[in-house]
């Protein structure tokens, strides 16, 4: 429970708690989008505006009992479950809306009931046949053969809407893939921006230390695990900068020194070269002669290399001072 409270006292929740609310809410929205559809179909089935993928199957015997009893085939009298054909005793087709195979089936049905003297044919169900199960046939009045088929799907009860109108489980189907498919990827979308809301102090604390930025406390989120990270990255940060201000603290020493050090040899080394001048002024006088003169000239000579290594010594300090370096850089010459 403490982890889940961070140090300023605030509630913090588990990332597995932000993560695992979207997979709740899409099998909410999943039920929803499967529910709904289903619940509107079922409900037209109940209001008989779409008649069950039995229906066909369950009414053929009534339906074949009253196109007898009327003695003549009218398609429009007809269930939409129903697809019609009218053939004639030799069992050529005089009218059909059947599909082929459906259709083969009722002239084999026919031609074998004709053959053994029966008014009417009722195979069982012919897996070759594809969606059509069942065939049957009876005969009219006039000698001729009606012949219904039917397959196991619903169908629209309105002649005009089975025609024009997809398939009632069809649209049931479609309509449940694309308001599942849109809710999914709407829910990732939600999901996406509140997670990238979260990880945002996490960025900026990140840029902050990219920048140099180091006097930028990192945030807080209310994530714990993201807290967490933020937490790590501001002790980062603390530990960055006191480094860094130790670095510059001693770099200031050291520059501190060195300007100390030239000050100390500049002194005595103008004392000296003073007193070079002064021996280079009675040797121009001819004041001094053979190896004082030598000499003279050697104090001389010394003095002036000494300023110059000075003043290089000096410049390349501050040069390095410049570039960040915060160390001196010597070349050959100046050390030696």
């Amino acid at each position: 429970m403490s982890r889940l409270r961070g140090l300023d006292g605030r509630i913090r929740v588990p990332l597995a708690l932000v993560v695992g609310r979207y997979f709740v809410l899409v099998l909410f929205a999943a039920l929803l989008t499967v529910g709904g559809p289903w619940a509107l179909f079922t409900g037209a089935m109940a209001r008989g505006e779409v008649l069950p993928a039995d229906w066909g199957s369950t009414h053929a015997d009534e339906t074949v009992g009253d196109i007898a009893s009327a003695g003549h085939l009218d398609p429009d009298s007809l269930s939409t479950a129903y697809r019609v054909a009218r053939l004639s005793a030799s069992g050529s087709v005089l009218f059909s809306d059947m599909g082929e195979e459906a259709l083969a089936s009722a002239q084999t049905s026919v031609s074998s009931a004709v053959a053994a003297g029966e008014t009417s044919a009722r195979p069982g169900p012919d897996v070759s046949s594809g969606s059509y199960a069942r065939v049957a046939a009876v005969k009219l009045a006039d000698g001729t053969w009606a012949a219904i088929s039917w397959d196991m799907m619903p169908h629209w009860a309105d002649h005009a809407r089975d025609a024009s109108w997809p398939n009632p489980q069809d649209l049931w189907l479609t309509s449940t893939i694309i308001g599942t498919v849109l809710m999914v990827v709407l829910v990732a979308l939600r999901a996406a921006r509140v997670l990238t809301r979260k990880m945002e102090p996490l960025v900026a604390a990140a840029n902050a230390v990219a920048a140099d930025d180091l006097d930028k406390p990192a945030g807080m989120s209310d994530v714990a695990e993201v807290d967490d990270v933020l937490a790590a990255m501001e002790r980062m940060r603390v530990s960055l900068k006191r480094s860094l201000e130790e670095q510059m603290a001693s770099e200031e020493t050291r520059r501190q020194r060195m300007e100390t050090l030239a000050h100390e040899l500049k002194t005595p080394l103008t004392l000296i070269q003073g007193n070079a001048e002064l021996l280079a002024a009675d040797l121009e006088e001819g004041r001094l002669q053979g190896e004082q003169a030598d000499e003279a000239r050697a104090i001389l000579d010394a003095t002036h290399r000494l300023d110059a290594a000075l003043i290089d010594i000096i410049s390349a300090w501050r040069e390095g001072e410049r570039d960040g370096e915060g160390r001196l850089e010597l070349d050959a010459d100046s050390r030696g």
